[in-house]
């Protein structure tokens, strides 16, 4: 088994929802939650650091998820937008000595898989800099950051996410392809889209 031991991993999951008007980090696909899915799919990953950011609903989500081996931490700033809650990850990291990169993602990417991580991970060994997910003429998280791109992930403002350091790193970054990458939950259509095709795959 390959040593992973200085990457820790953050799954952002601080936002209130407000479009879908609950917490999206609860919502349940195939018997389980988002947030519980991307747990779980990173829980039979080798990675000694895991953080949780929560912030809008902390209370509600924590009872409701078993967390495994990851630690959480509320962004008090979560009103702020995702970069805040992109540099309570990076904060932690920074100080912790024996990280020297950061796995970054999302907690409403249904189709996240731990093939998907472990492919990521293995890239990165190989390039060390950065490796991102490439979905619908796109690129984004999940992705991994160098300890040399932490000073750019604490800059981020507002709503600029990760995507904002890939591209202005093209150059530098390795890219695994994220099937399906791009779906995401924001609103209810987008959930009832999901359950029509999990209907459609078991008819």
């Amino acid at each position: 088994m390959r040593d992973y031991s200085d990457v820790g991993v953050a799954i952002l999951a601080a936002g209130s929802s407000s479009r879908l008007g609950r917490p999206k980090q609860l919502v349940e696909l195939e018997e389980k939650t988002l947030l519980q899915h991307t747990i779980d799919q990173l829980s039979k990953v080798p990675l000694r650091t895991k953080w949780l950011i929560l912030g809008a609903n902390a209370l509600e989500i924590v009872p409701l998820t078993n967390l495994g081996d990851f630690i959480p931490i509320v962004n008090e700033h979560w009103q702020e937008g995702i970069a805040s809650s992109i540099k309570a990850a990076t904060q932690e990291a920074t100080s912790n000595p024996e990280i020297n990169h950061l796995l970054v993602l999302v907690s409403d990417q249904p189709f996240l898989s731990t093939e998907l991580i472990e492919n990521l991970l293995l890239k990165h060994s190989k390039d060390r800099e950065i490796t991102a997910s490439a979905y619908a003429d796109q690129v984004g998280v999940p992705a991994i950051f160098s300890r040399k791109y932490f000073g750019d992930l604490l800059e981020l403002e507002g709503d600029k996410g990760a995507k904002r350091i890939i591209q202005k790193h093209l150059s530098k970054t390795a890219l695994i392809s994220f099937r399906n990458g791009e779906i995401d939950i924001d609103t209810e259509e987008d959930i009832d889209k999901l359950k029509q095709q999990e209907n459609e795959s078991y008819g």
